[in-house]
């Protein structure tokens, strides 16, 4: 059991050191390989187990930043929980991302070795990974970040099947490489040189793919303001001192459209105030958009502000909240974690696209909503351009902002639409319909960039996460066609 339980160990260790910001991306090729070996001869319980022990260690491991976060950052800043308290919370987090594991390894424990034709097994295995990776990804505590597909975001030559098939596509092949390499290994300990043949044959696709990629050229410009403020610094200035720093920094920036950052002021609805009448007056020619809570009556919003020429003109009002900081999900169950609040709770916007002077149709995104591909596929029907607004701040881990930012490298090739990205301590930047990215370098306040207008909506964002309905099917068909069944507790 021991040899078992280190197997899987291994494969969280190796899919953790393949995301954004660790070590190499490549190694996702390889890192389930451990794992199918701890689930052989394994009966539906202890696959489960094994499943759930796995993907629980790979989050703990993976977002290990979210600690500061949840022991320091909020601690310190709101006062609301201990850091002992933050940690168990961590714990939750952890557990309830992994739960949704249990049944892809019931499901693989009951039915893998007995399904009766040889090329359904890889594809059985791998579409049930799909499945689960959906499940976990909807509903109030939906998350999708550690996709497998995420640590090929550096793949630019793989990463063009996006527009066919989201990142489930992608992570079907890599679940089903795996599975394969698995197989080979399995079956002779000198299959060794036929796996690093498989694997090699997908770097050099990658690589001539992405030698025939072209970078955009945009001719719309647009200024960044990467605000660079601190948490604790941001949180305990008032909202004038705030306008003179933005003042100061920014007001000699070209008049472009120019981006804020989320939250730039943290808790007060600036609108009717003397420094919504200054934001007016010092960036009177041009187009801002810029964060702040809209606070009314009838609910508060975490929303993006919009300036034209002096007057306001529109908002958008965040539609994914994040769960227990932003809004309290589930409240019957977690009714008792409503101290994780952050400055308030919100209430759910609307989707909306922005028709802007010279600039076309623009959609907005704050903050983790860029990990949720329903979000900018529908942006993208209508939308030339999508431009995702961030508080990143909490974190002092560059893998944080790195994983952040690589949500829009997926999105921007999924959709074809060029994706600016502006945070205010970073990463800030813009990634181009093929993948490739201009980054702001850390301390870098502002730059212009240029934008690319699109308007061709890709087969993805026309039909959405198709690929989970025919891995629905082939869990099916794989299941039906079992052999026998085990009991459930062998």
């Amino acid at each position: 059991m021991l040899e078992t339980l280190i197997s899987v160990a291994i494969s969280s260790l190796l899919v953790t050191v393949s995301m954004p910001g660790y070590v190499y991306g490549g190694f996702i090729f390889v890192a389930l390989i451990p794992l199918f070996f701890a689930l052989e001869r394994k009966g539906p319980v202890v696959s489960s187990l094994l499943s759930f022990l796995y993907f629980f260690l790979f989050t703990f491991a993976n977002f290990n930043y979210l600690i500061n976060v949840l022991t320091t950052g909020f601690p310190e800043l709101f006062g609301r929980f201990s850091s002992t308290t933050g940690f168990f919370v961590y714990i939750l987090f952890c557990i309830l991302e992994a739960i949704p594991f249990l049944l892809f390894g019931f499901l693989y424990g009951l039915w893998s070795s007995k399904i009766r034709y040889r090329f359904l097994e890889p594809l059985f295995a791998a579409s049930l990974y799909v499945v689960t990776e959906f499940i976990r990804g909807i509903g109030d505590l939906g998350f999708t970040g550690g996709r497998l597909s995420d640590a090929l975001y550096g793949f630019k030559g793989l990463l063009q099947l996006l527009p066919y098939t989201g990142t489930f596509g992608l992570l079907f092949i890599i679940v089903v490489v795996n599975y394969e390499l698995y197989k080979l290994l399995r079956k002779s300990k000198h299959s060794f040189h036929i796996a690093l043949s498989i694997i090699a044959c997908l770097f050099l696709l990658n690589g001539v793919l992405e030698t025939r990629l072209p970078r955009v050229i945009g001719s719309k410009p647009v200024v960044i303001a990467q605000t660079d403020l601190a948490q604790e610094v941001k949180y305990n200035y008032d909202i004038s001192e705030i306008m003179n720093y933005l003042t100061d920094n920014f007001s000699h920036t070209p008049d472009y459209l120019t981006i804020f950052p989320e939250a730039v002021f943290p808790s007060v609805d600036i609108r009717n105030t003397p420094q919504e009448r200054e934001l007016s007056e010092v960036f009177g020619n041009r187009t801002v958009v810029i964060g702040y809570p809209t606070l009314e009556d009838n609910g508060a919003f975490n929303s993006l502000h919009i300036y034209e020429n002096g007057n306001y003109f529109d908002r958008y009002d965040k539609v994914k909240l994040f769960p227990f900081v932003e809004m309290l999900p589930y409240k019957g169950i977690f009714g008792r974690l409503e101290f994780l609040k952050g400055a308030a709770y919100f209430d759910k916007g609307e989707l909306k696209i922005f028709e802007i002077a010279e600039y076309g149709k623009i959609g907005l995104q704050v903050c983790f909503e860029s990990y949720f591909p329903n979000i900018s596929r529908e942006l993208s029907k209508e939308s030339e351009y999508l431009i995702v607004s961030t508080n990143d701040g909490w974190y002092n881990s560059k893998i944080a902002l790195i994983q952040h930012f690589t949500q829009s490298v997926f999105r921007a090739v999924e959709t074809r639409r060029n994706i600016v990205q502006v945070s205010n301590t970073g990463l800030s930047g813009l990634c181009d319909i093929y993948g490739n990215i201009t980054i702001l370098p850390y301390g870098t306040q502002w730059r212009v960039i240029y934008l690319a207008p699109e308007r061709k909506v890709t087969l993805y964002a026309k039909y959405g996460d198709y690929f989970v309905i025919i891995s629905l099917i082939l869990i099916i068909i794989s299941g039906a066609t079992a052999k026998k069944r085990q009991t459930i507790f062998s």
